[in-house]
């Protein structure tokens, strides 16, 4: 099971090296990983501007609104 689903809100954790750090989207689409290794997943996240970027489970943290 994936840690995130398609529509929740993240944020881009300052740990990740890209200029998206602190920015926020809406998951767009979720890739698990084949061999269910969950840090592995992989999230398609959408900006406002309508840009999308992938991310990995351990580079996004949920906004709780």
């Amino acid at each position: 099971m994936t840690k995130f689903n398609i529509g929740d809100q993240v944020k881009i954790l300052p740990e990740v090296q890209t200029l998206f750090v602190g920015a926020e989207g809406v998951i767009h689409e979720v890739a698990a990983n084949d061999r269910g290794i969950s840090t592995l997943d992989r999230y398609v996240v959408m900006f406002k501007w309508g840009e999308k970027q992938i991310f990995y489970d351990v580079q996004l943290a949920r906004i709780q609104r």
